[in-house]
């Protein structure tokens, strides 16, 4: 029973999300994809506000300020691209709490004012009609497609292939313009499909420069179409992303300005994120992982040794990649062709131990590897490690999944309480739960 009712309030909700979007004319751009998709999402919000507000109006007829919305938490499902829509930020998950959230939205379609002008919203599915779900919601003005991976397809009965599939729904069902990444082969067979499209992750330009702004603070500097950019992330993937939203700016007719644009985006503190410890540098990114981020993950650590920190030595974190289905053994092996250089590695959970293993006899480098189902004996292991290493500094990279992994725990480990609140899973709802599966284990 309770089960009908869940369905019947998502498709009111649901419908209540396309009335108040007809209501009030939102535009509405989506992101997809495997890759890199909340912090695509994070840059575009920050980009679109910064390039208006650097407008100089004096010099324009008229002064339209466009309002611009992305979620700051991590909404992608059925549900919580509902809640982008209406702006819900706060919700404790319960069916109580769903029916009375449920009558205000419901008067908030019908009457509600409009509380923003463009949406940028994330599309994730984790099962086969999730994307009909979110298409039920709100079909999006544009759709931006990153790359894709195969995490999450291990929920798919037909593999990896029906789960791009299901990705690729949204890109055809977009009435104006899709940015679509043609770096993986699905992508590459099924561009034809489509009516229009730009693509974007071309390799083409890669120049830029990676400078410390502060102690441990590292800006990335390029130059694109006559600008000077500057912005607080690393990486291709980033400047892809910042150029791609530049891109899209002009298409939603702002003007961009003749000057140096410095973008300070606010993203999630747990996205290759850096805390400062002693002589070493931990670099927090244990939010999730799945194949291509573990493997970006690391090509931007090696970056950052290379460009700024070179008399640091590197250590990973790595834990399992979960819902991966039959090509599980195969992606966990092919991590281990991306760890040249590092000194020891950890992981956590058995797979990317078992799997690494006989991969990494292969390298010719120095390695020592340890194994734990524990993310806190792992903390612990690798404290008593930087104590017996005094004399060396790390890059430290923490890259994981969650499903009762719960990797952050070993970088808390090695962190004081005050800098807890910096890691996923703090609420105490997620607190009690790894607890719980402590104790268990």
């Amino acid at each position: 029973m309770k089960t009908v009712l869940l369905s019947f309030l998502y498709r009111f909700l649901a419908f209540c999300a396309r009335i108040y979007i007809r209501r009030h004319s939102i535009y509405i751009i989506a992101i997809t994809g495997s890759v890199g998709k909340t912090s695509c999402r994070l840059i575009i919000s920050e980009v679109l506000k910064q390039v208006q507000e650097s407008i100089p109006w004096e010099d324009t007829e008229t002064k339209e300020i466009f309002r611009i919305y992305t979620s700051p938490e991590n909404y992608n499902s059925e549900l919580g691209l509902v809640f982008s829509v209406f702006g819900v930020e706060k919700y404790h998950p319960s069916f109580v709490n769903l029916f009375k959230l449920s009558v205000k939205i419901f008067f908030q379609a019908l009457f509600g004012k409009k509380n923003t002008d463009i949406l940028i919203a994330e599309y994730g599915i984790d099962a086969p009609r999730d994307m009909d779900k979110l298409l039920r919601v709100a079909v999006p003005d544009i759709t931006v497609l990153t790359k894709l991976d195969a995490v999450h397809s291990g929920n798919f009965p037909w593999g990896v292939r029906e789960y791009w599939a299901e990705k690729w729904k949204l890109l055809l069902k977009t009435p104006w313009k899709v940015y679509v990444n043609l770096q993986d082969s699905y992508s590459q067979e099924q561009y034809y499909l489509l009516s229009d499209y730009i693509e974007i992750g071309d390799e083409t330009e890669k120049n830029f420069d990676l400078i410390k702004d502060d102690e441990y603070t590292v800006k990335m500097k390029f130059y694109y179409k006559w600008k000077n950019i500057s912005l607080n992330l690393i990486g291709e993937d980033n400047m892809v992303y910042t150029k791609l939203w530049l891109d899209i700016a002009t298409d939603l007719w702002f003007e961009l300005t003749e000057k140096w644009y410095d973008f300070n985006f606010k993203l999630q503190a747990w996205r290759f994120s850096f805390f400062k410890k002693w002589e070493s540098i931990y670099i927090d990114s244990s939010y999730n992982a799945a194949p291509e981020s573990v493997k970006l993950a690391l090509k931007n650590t090696f970056l950052l040794q290379k460009k700024i920190f070179s008399d640091y030595k590197i250590i990973t974190v790595l834990w399992d990649m979960r819902e991966l289905g039959d090509i599980s053994e195969e992606a966990h092996r092919d991590i281990a062709e991306h760890l040249y250089k590092t000194d020891a590695i950890y992981t956590v959970w058995p797979l990317m131990y078992e799997y690494l293993i006989p991969e990494l006899k292969n390298i010719k480098y120095k390695w020592s590897i340890t194994s734990s189902l524990s993310a806190r004996d792992i903390g612990k292991k690798l404290k008593k490690y930087l104590k017996n290493n005094n004399t060396e500094k790390y890059l430290i990279l923490f890259k994981g999944s969650q499903n009762t992994i719960y990797t952050e725990e070993a970088l808390a480990e090695l962190l004081i309480k005050s800098e807890y609140k910096k890691l996923p899973r703090q609420s105490k709802a997620w607190k009690a739960k790894k607890e719980e599966f402590f104790r268990e284990v």
